[in-house]
């Protein structure tokens, strides 16, 4: 079985104000219990192999070294991994320096996801990212200084304020950092959210849309390959941890909110730290819910988020993986998206078209 695994760290310096994720800043006394529950869900499983690792957030960076160490040594004592899988951490340049980058590259982390956003100050502060511009451009020379050849940057875009000038400067400032890898995020306000309060209107769909097309564009002249609707890399450097969500590959998940699904079988944790770490030293496991997926729903499911994917799906195979087939009104629905040049088909497979890349969610909704 080909699994994956990830670990969410939910602690940070401070919220940033779009973040709809669970993770909570002030609860640094929480961190060293919170390792210790880590440890006892990650030895459940009995050492499995995992083709990828990725330790998201939340801010695993914002751990001191220490913990980090101890992080890291969880991953490597109960989890087997080949040579050079791709093992990936996420930083925020605010909680990172020179010693947390030798640290990763010492315990196997290969590949780092810098939370950089952008490179102008004014809309640092405006995200409520606990970073300036030039800390993230000393994060990005620490890490290569320590060896670190695969580094993926974040950047947000659509911002209210933002004219498609500016923004274009802000692409061309990512880009000459030259990093092997780009994750373009549309800002979105959502409820909960520091944004959301403030009552921060998203750009309108059409602009939006508009400031997509001008992205794509842009990276792919500067000769980034587009393989997923918000994700761009240079040759050979395609994340291989998300792809395999992507294609529908099982993953194990530990830590708050963390979801799994092995075999048809998806399964969750509870998103409170505290509640975590108490039903982890009570029960043993903290699962909040789980769910058992029929081949159909399966099927579905992969049929769904392979259209993320610009290669498409590949819909016979997928078919005879689960051993069932599309509805028929599931096959006139792809007919007609094809027909409405939403979708296209060669070969058997199916992929979204660019003007369908721009409503991929609507398209996946009439779907599912």
């Amino acid at each position: 079985m080909d699994l994956s695994l990830y670990i969410h760290i939910p602690f940070c310096k401070s919220k940033c104000f779009y973040c709809s994720f669970a993770s909570y800043a002030g609860q640094e006394d929480l961190i060293d219990a919170y390792l210790d529950a880590l440890g006892r869900e990650a030895s459940r499983y009995g050492r499995p192999d995992c083709s990828t690792v990725y330790i998201g957030g939340g801010t695993p960076t914002h751990l001191s070294g220490v913990q980090l160490e101890k992080l890291l040594k969880i991953v490597n004592d109960n989890f087997s991994r080949g040579k050079d899988s791709e093992f990936t951490i996420e930083a925020n340049p605010a909680t990172f320096d020179a010693h947390k980058a030798k640290l990763l590259r010492r315990s196997g982390v290969n590949r780092v996801s810098l939370g950089v956003q952008s490179l102008r100050d004014e809309n640092l502060r405006w995200l409520g990212r606990p970073h300036s511009a030039a800390e993230a451009m000393e994060g990005y020379r620490i890490l290569r200084e320590a060896g670190f050849k695969n580094i993926n940057l974040d950047f947000i875009y659509a911002l209210p304020h933002q004219t498609q000038d500016e923004l274009k400067e802000g692409l061309k400032e990512i880009e000459a950092l030259g990093s092997e890898h780009l994750s373009l995020y549309a800002l979105s306000v959502e409820e909960g959210t520091e944004l959301y309060h403030r009552q921060v209107q998203p750009l309108e769909p059409d602009r939006q849309a508009d400031d997509y097309r001008m992205v794509v564009a842009f990276l792919k002249a500067c000769g980034l390959l587009q393989y997923e609707v918000s994700n761009f890399a240079r040759e050979g450097y395609l994340c291989e941890h998300n792809a395999h969500y992507w294609r529908a590959g099982d993953y194990i998940g530990l830590g708050v909110s963390a979801h799994s699904h092995i075999m048809g079988h998806r399964f969750w944790n509870v998103s409170g730290v505290s509640e975590y770490i108490s039903l982890m030293n009570e029960k043993g496991f903290a699962r909040e819910g789980e769910e058992m997926l029929t081949p159909r729903e399966r099927l579905r499911e992969a049929f769904l988020i392979g259209l993320r994917l610009c290669e498409g799906v590949w819909l016979k195979g997928l078919e005879d993986r689960f051993g069932v087939s599309l509805e028929e009104h599931e096959r006139s629905l792809v007919k007609q998206l094809i027909q409405e040049g939403l979708l296209e088909e060669y070969a058997g497979v199916i992929r979204a078209t660019p003007q369908g890349m721009l409503v991929l969610d609507e398209i996946c909704s009439q779907l599912s």
